[in-house]
């Protein structure tokens, strides 16, 4: 039997997602799944189905279940939403290769509303749900780039499922964008989504006009608040952080 350093996740899991492609996908899920069955076991949620197998805890409705988090903003997408939805991941694992085991996790998808001015979103809140505005759905471009936006969040969430990432009662911070009261996690998903996306766009060669110089800015920024949260973070989110300050 191979015997895994738990304590070094980025070794456990050869990198990570989106941005590293010997990343294993299916040893975390495998991981949250256990992890998710051990806490249910020990709230007791168990003794209603004694006989669920443990790798059903990776499905959506068990993991809310499990969260107990805040209602949701969002209604139902529409039968054309869905199937835009279902092209959009298909793009995704056909573009990048190696990105296919990512969107294979199991999402539910659902319409943002009220929008409020977000085109996607996302939250450890509603783990695997991710919510798509209407606007979302103007473009493929634009489709593929949210649900890509989301899934980058997505993978994040199950990492720090399983370790965390930064330290109790850590600072808040403002990101590039304006946006106010991020956590250190938090600034790490931002900096991990602006590589994800531009790998994507270098891979596809159809990048909106200024988008890539957009991008490019904002990386650039993210990464500077970097060394801002560096001591904020514990030792596995300062790994995550070096490894996306040497991401191209």
């Amino acid at each position: 039997m191979t015997a895994y350093d738990l304590s070094d996740p980025l070794a456990l899991l050869n990198g990570m997602p989106f941005l590293d492609d010997g990343f294993t996908a299916k040893r975390l899920m495998a991981a949250v799944a256990a992890a998710r069955h051990v806490t249910a076991q020990r709230e007791g949620m168990r003794t209603r189905n004694p006989g669920r197998p443990i790798e059903s805890w990776l499905g959506p409705s068990a993991v809310l279940l499990l969260a107990g988090g805040p209602s949701m903003p969002a209604v139902p997408l529409t039968a054309e939403q869905k199937s835009k939805v279902t092209t959009a991941l298909q793009e995704l694992a056909s573009l990048i290769p190696p990105w296919a085991p990512l969107t294979t996790l199991p999402i539910r998808y659902a319409c943002l509303r009220p929008a409020n001015g977000a085109i996607s979103a996302s939250s450890r809140a509603w783990p695997q749900h991710i919510l798509l505005a209407d606007d979302a759905f103007t473009t493929a471009i634009e489709l593929r780039e949210q649900i890509t936006h989301e899934l980058a969040h997505q993978w994040l969430y199950l990492i720090e499922e399983l370790w965390r990432l930064e330290r109790p009662s850590p600072s808040l911070f403002t990101l590039p964008s304006g946006t106010t009261g991020r956590s250190p996690s938090e600034v790490l998903g931002a900096v991990h989504v602006a590589a994800v996306l531009n790998r994507l766009y270098v891979s596809a060669g159809d990048a909106p006009d200024g988008r890539m110089t957009r991008l490019s800015g904002y990386r650039m920024e993210c990464l500077a608040l970097l060394d801002q949260i560096a001591d904020e973070l514990t030792d596995i989110g300062r790994s995550i952080a070096r490894l996306l300050k040497e991401a191209v």
